[in-house]
């Protein structure tokens, strides 16, 4: 299963703004295709809120990243996402055992 640490910012901070991307990102932690995801993508953990900046964190089950492009790019081109960035993870069992293998 292809994990990836799923990082999105929310562009306007304004209160009305704030609700639709929290309704956007709920609805999107219960159905993912709810949102235009692709049916294949899953939520395995989160989302949580960064306290520092106005983002949200997750992670997502991906089997093609590149599905995903329309949502996000629909999302920002309506002004709600600023950015978000993808980041591969593997489970630490896995970096044990390449460091085994050093």
């Amino acid at each position: 299963m292809p994990l990836y640490l799923d990082e999105v910012w929310l562009k306007d901070p304004s209160p009305d703004r704030v609700k639709e991307f929290v309704g956007m990102i709920g609805a999107a932690a219960k159905s993912p295709a709810s949102v235009g995801a692709p049916e294949e993508v899953r939520f395995v953990a989160g989302p949580w809120a960064s306290n520092e900046e106005p983002k949200v964190i997750f992670v997502v089950d991906i089997p093609d990243h590149s599905a995903t492009f329309q949502v996000f790019a629909t999302y920002v081109s309506k002004g709600l996402v600023e950015k978000r960035r993808l980041t591969p993870i593997v489970a630490w069992s896995d970096v044990e055992k390449m460091a085994q293998q050093l």
